[in-house]
């Protein structure tokens, strides 16, 4: 393989990348799928170049010939001898229909028809293509080779009699006073909104700010006879051609044509402008074109944290003052840049300007400022960035440090002990161990117990849960683990129950009432009565509790003897009451 060139997929039938190959005597187009031979016998060919719009190939070939070929190789276009010994150092083309041959102080230009023009230089050339001709760099100059527009061909033909011409022709009358201006003016005058518009376009073609304004003028005088005339491809075409002689300017030294511009865009000139320092060119330009000249500030910033020998506060200051006011400015972006220079107290004096808590937490968490990021979190009352940073800071520090992060903040406390209720009962009852909470401890562990279906964890968690409280003599604490024993102590007894009486019904996670109520319902009247000794039941609950149980079962012989024992402690109104409307279910028929 010799050389090889590729053609973009927008120019091809199979809509898919070709990549043409020079092989020998031949050319291969090869795609995802096949290599074809094109079936050549003109090689070997040295260089092969695809126009801008895929629709030509130039090949140079060994003995010194250039063949310009259709893309899909049926038909040849040019042949040209540069008759040259040894083969040029690129190929390239200028515009879609001549073609570059560069020797390191020679060019040759083919054009249609195989004409050719050739130019020297006393030194090397470098030939740069642009996708609207080539650019020419020597030691001494910059020039652009590109085709002649035809709008600039109708102005400025040799004896040209188009209205466009003419019309340039009146401003030159027009300054003389000649009266056949208007005589002009009146002969084109069917044709002036075209003559017009071809001046517009002209003035967009010219380099010379002097021709500029000649066409520029033209166009003017015209538009002015006419009536009716959209003025908006004028007034486009005015602020255009200002962006580009700024640029143009050999301080600046970016001569691009208009086609170049349009195609950059306004928005990539300004970025090029700013990647290049013309910092202010770049605001003037974004300002005139109505263009948000933010992240030009921006870059400037960044750039003089990167360069500055200033110290820190001094350089804080002088940036602050600069941007004082300006609208959309990120500091966010500017204290990533201090930071990766190393100047970690520079980015976090400018994060405390920057305005959105979500631009300055990510960075403080990179630089390891975690209270400080946390404390940013909090002042913007974002719930989702808090907890952004919560899990960040637990994931990077020891429990005991994260713990002493949060005590200090009421807010972030509130939210991580919210957010374990849920998710985490681990790191809540670590929480309320290490904030000094043994009873909303011991409350997290009863839930825990409530849900175990095993009695045997069940009564292990309860006992966790009274040796939180052991050593403390808060009153309420006291209570609590009482409590705990005696729910201990009942389930204990439940177990029992239901291991003695596998035929009855379950006595596992009753209340003290219900286990009572089964009992006597079922005919353990005894071990009730042992079950209320034990747990200290009031009289009264209990009478009421075995009057229910009786009741549901119809057991009118045991209320009868009851009834003759010693003066009942609810009364007997309420339990003849109770008789005539039992309010159990089970005791209804």
């Amino acid at each position: 393989m010799s050389s090889w060139a590729v053609i973009p997929p927008a120019y091809t039938l199979s809509r898919s990348v070709e990549v043409l190959l020079a092989v020998d005597k031949t050319i291969y187009a090869i795609d995802q799928t096949e290599a074809e031979d094109r079936v050549l016998q003109n090689g070997p060919f040295k260089h092969v170049s695809v126009s801008p719009s895929g629709r030509s190939v130039a090949l140079y070939t060994g003995d010194g010939k250039v063949w310009v070929v259709s893309s899909d190789f049926p038909s040849q276009f040019i042949e040209y001898d540069s008759k040259a010994k040894t083969p040029p150092l690129s190929i390239d083309w200028c515009g879609d229909d001549s073609v570059i041959l560069a020797w390191e102080d020679e060019i040759h230009l083919v054009g249609p028809n195989g004409a050719a023009s050739k130019h020297y230089y006393d030194g090397r050339v470098h030939v740069i293509p642009e996708f609207d001709g080539v650019r020419l760099l020597t030691n001494e100059a910059c020039e652009f080779l590109h085709p002649v527009s035809p709008v600039t061909e109708e102005v400025f033909r040799l004896g040209s009699t188009s209205p466009a011409s003419v019309l340039l022709d009146s401003v030159d009358l027009l300054d003389k006073k000649s009266p056949k201006a208007d005589e002009n003016i009146q002969r084109i005058r069917p044709s002036l909104p075209e003559a017009v518009d071809i001046c517009v376009r002209a003035a967009g073609q010219e380099f010379d700010a002097y021709w500029q304004k000649r066409l520029l003028r033209a166009a003017s005088f015209g538009k002015s006879v006419l009536e009716l005339y959209n003025s908006d491809e004028f007034v486009e075409m005015t602020e255009r051609l200002r962006v580009l002689n700024a640029v143009r300017d050999f301080e600046i030294g970016m001569p691009m044509s208009l086609d170049q511009y349009l195609r950059l865009t306004p928005d990539r000139l300004v970025d090029r402008l700013v990647n290049r320092h013309e910092y202010l060119l770049a605001i003037r330009v974004a300002e005139y074109l109505r263009i948000p000249v933010d992240k030009i500030y921006v870059h400037w910033a960044s750039q003089k944290v990167k360069t500055s020998t200033m110290d820190d506060d001094a350089l804080c200051k002088l940036i602050v003052q600069r941007l004082e006011g300006k609208h959309g400015i990120s500091f966010e972006a500017i204290a990533q840049s201090a930071y990766d220079e190393g100047r970690a107290h520079l980015a976090t004096q400018l994060l405390n300007h920057e305005p959105r808590g979500g631009k300055q937490v990510p960075l403080l968490l990179t630089m390891e400022e975690g209270d400080l990021a946390l404390d940013k979190a909090i002042e913007s009352g974002d719930t989702d960035l808090i907890h952004y940073v919560l899990l960040h800071l637990k994931s990077r520090l020891p429990l005991s440090a994260f713990f002493r992060t949060i005590n200090a903040r009421p807010v972030a406390a509130a939210l991580v002990e919210a957010t374990a209720q849920e998710n985490d009962t681990e790191l809540l009852k670590d929480l309320y161990y290490q904030d000094d909470r043994p009873i909303d401890g011991s409350n997290v562990l009863l839930s825990e117990a409530l849900r175990e279906a095993d009695v045997k964890r069940k009564l292990e968690k309860l006992d966790l849960a009274s040796r939180v409280l052991s050593d403390n003599k808060d009153p309420a604490a006291v209570f609590q683990q009482r409590s705990i024993a005696e729910a201990s102590q009942l389930l204990k007894v439940q177990e029992a129950l239901d291991k003695e009486l596998s035929d009855g019904p379950e006595f596992v996670n009753l209340s003290l009432n219900e286990t009572v109520y089964r009992l006597i319902l079922s005919g353990y009247g005894k071990r009730a009565q042992k079950i209320r000794s034990d747990f200290k039941m009031s009289e009264t609950t209990y009478w009421w509790i075995r009057l229910r149980a009786l009741v549901a079962k119809r057991d009118w012989g045991e209320l009868e003897e009851i009834s003759k024992a010693k003066k009942s402690p609810i009364g007997w109104e309420v339990s003849l009451l109770t008789l005539s409307f039992p309010f159990d279910s089970d005791s209804q028929d």
